[in-house]
């Protein structure tokens, strides 16, 4: 369908300038090679207006940064010239350009010099790139139109998924606190038979506290967020201590006052531990590996997977609400500026993530 429209666009976009521009040269109306080159003239906006978005979208500038429209501009006018450059001297082989209507030799007299301008004329030929570029006004226009109707809506499906997660939230807010008081009381009890149990209902109590009163805030320190998850892999490991082997690392600036969007990594941690450690009673093992330097932090999360049907592989296939929520927050807070690959065997996961840190 998209490919329709491109096709209808250029189409009609060539017909009207050959209906308005052809009268002007009556007597030669009739011509063939006038007609013709008349037709590469306009045809040639086409791959000059892809070639242009196809540089800008490789460069990652396809946005609504404050140079974006001059880099555009740049490259918009690069691609002019490549491309009409070669346009006159085909002109020139083919017709002749003494053979065409007038005022293509005047015009074509500049394109047939050197590539590299050596003379102070020579650098005129670029004021004809910048007159011809006025055509493409109007599809670089409904483009950026396109482009910011796009950006509006994806601002709007953010703004609902976050006053959904909000109403979520609200929602668990009472019954969370309920359960946060009953184990702080229930430590207490067990305290008095059983030092490991108190230990553990301390440390969940811990991991319930860190969700009730810092995991609303929209971004956490990193230092936080990696206690939290420290935290969370204990208590996993005296859980299964007699069936699975967990792994923790953290290397570099651990320090650091950069925070990251709340809960982000541990969204990885707990789902190497869902299709790792609880999707099966076999042994298993997840290593969890992350490195900060210079603003930015690299992940590592590697689990091992049970050994089942093909079926039940893909019921607990990964591609999950834990992972797209992931992907969202993501291309939300790190547009372009972010790395996420996921490599998948019969019997392992594993996933690579970085991104920069923020402040």
């Amino acid at each position: 369908m998209r490919v329709a429209g491109h096709l209808a666009f250029w189409t009609a976009f060539i017909c009207y300038h050959m209906v308005f521009f052809l009268p002007i040269f009556p007597e030669r109306i009739y011509s063939y090679d006038t007609r013709l080159a008349y037709l590469l003239y306009y045809a040639r906006f086409i791959p000059i207006y892809y070639l242009t978005l196809m540089c800008l979208s490789l460069i990652g500038q396809l946005s609504y940064s404050w140079y974006s429209p001059l880099l555009g501009f740049a490259v918009c006018l690069a691609a002019m010239h490549l491309v009409t450059k070669p346009l006159y001297h085909f002109y020139e082989n083919q017709f002749g350009l003494e053979n065409l209507p007038r005022n293509f030799k005047p015009i074509g007299s500049y394109y047939l010099r050197s590539w590299i301008p050596v003379k102070k004329a020579d650098y005129y030929v670029f004021v004809y790139d910048l007159m011809d570029m006025q055509l493409l006004a109007l599809p670089f226009g409904l483009k950026w139109i396109r482009l910011g109707a796009m950006a509006d809506l994806k601002n709007s499906e953010l703004q609902k998924q976050k006053l959904q997660e909000e109403l979520t939230a609200l929602r668990a807010q009472l019954d969370s606190h309920f359960v946060f008081n009953v184990i702080n009381a229930a430590s207490v009890e067990v305290g008095t038979y059983s030092a490991k149990g108190s230990e553990y209902l301390v440390q969940a109590a811990d991991l319930i506290g860190f969700t009730l009163y810092q995991a609303r805030s929209e971004f956490v320190l990193i230092q936080t967020e990696l206690e939290f998850i420290s935290k969370y892999l204990a208590l996993e490991a005296m859980r299964t201590s007699r069936r699975s082997q967990i792994v923790f690392e953290v290397e570099g600036q651990t320090t650091t006052s950069g925070s990251v969007p709340t809960l982000l990594i541990t969204t990885l941690v707990e789902n190497a531990l869902k299709h790792g450690v609880h999707a099966t009673d076999e042994p298993s093992y997840v290593k969890i590996t992350c490195q900060i330097y210079d603003g930015s932090i690299t992940l590592q999360v590697f689990n091992t997977k049970p050994s089942s049907t093909p079926s039940e592989q893909e019921k607990t296939s990964r591609s999950g609400l834990g992972l797209v929520n992931l992907r969202r927050r993501l291309e939300a807070y790190f547009p372009g500026r972010h790395q996420l690959k996921i490599t998948e065997r019969p019997l392992s996961f594993l996933v690579y993530l970085q991104f920069p840190l923020i402040g």
